[in-house]
């Protein structure tokens, strides 16, 4: 299947017609793929539709076959240019809210992507492109394990007592390089290893597994900023 819209997408990228015809065949996959990053539902009546689809089209001109399937590189370009108009956007009305310029959880007040969302107002335009760079390149790694970076909003830990058992999840993954790379194969964490070692209720460990998988995944990568807002649990490490 995916061999197949790759062919198209080559095709479409010197034929109009055939580029009309992709764009029919993969309109609700455009729409998802708009739903998703602003975690709301998009419709073609949005202006997030047009963005969307002007990235989908993008994605054709500057598809490479050699460099991986098209519907994984048309989702990235998607997300991006998104990234790009809520940026812009902000600058223009010099203000985010998660509703509506970043369309994330308001009520993720004290979550990782709240904070990451915090330092994207205040950093200089250098300093935004790293962030949102690294963002992307996280957001790569984690759909590999079947989820965003924007679903943390929901994963994140609140409670302190929480966070402490997350901290020392990570911890516990980072300590051994082979359970980092067995996580990497199987896309999975160890659930049951993680709480039979560390004596950590299972269903805390379930709840937060998209948390505790994003977490090893940059302090384990090369996160810098990302990495600024999980202090606490390298905090944990020395304790």
């Amino acid at each position: 299947m995916h061999d197949t819209y790759d062919e198209k997408a080559v095709a479409a990228r010197t034929d109009e017609s055939a580029l009309n015809e992709l764009v029919r065949e993969n309109n609700s996959f455009i729409l998802r793929c708009a739903s998703k990053t602003c975690r709301r539902y998009i419709t073609q009546s949005d202006d997030e539709y047009e963005v969307a689809l002007v990235a989908f089209c993008e994605a054709v001109r500057a598809f490479d076959a050699d460099a991986g399937g098209f519907m994984g590189f048309a989702a990235l370009v998607i997300r991006r240019r998104l990234m790009d108009y809520f940026d812009k956007q902000s600058r223009r009305s010099n203000e985010i809210s998660a509703g509506s310029a970043m369309c994330w959880d308001e009520d993720d007040s004290t979550g990782v992507v709240a904070e990451v969302q915090q330092k994207l107002v205040q950093a200089n335009e250098s300093t935004g492109h790293a962030i949102r760079d690294e963002i992307e390149a996280l957001g790569a790694v984690l759909s590999e394990y079947g989820f965003s970076f924007f679903d943390l909003a929901e994963a994140s830990p609140k409670a302190s007592k929480t966070k402490h058992c997350c901290a020392r999840a990570v911890n516990w993954m980072l300590a051994l390089v082979e359970r980092i790379l067995n996580m990497r194969k199987t896309h999975s964490l160890p659930v049951a290893a993680i709480s039979k070692a560390l004596e950590i209720a299972r269903k805390i460990i379930e709840r937060h597994r998209r948390y505790i998988i994003a977490a090893t995944e940059i302090l384990d990568g090369d996160y810098p900023y990302l990495a600024e807002y999980m202090d606490y649990i390298k905090k944990e490490r020395s304790l």
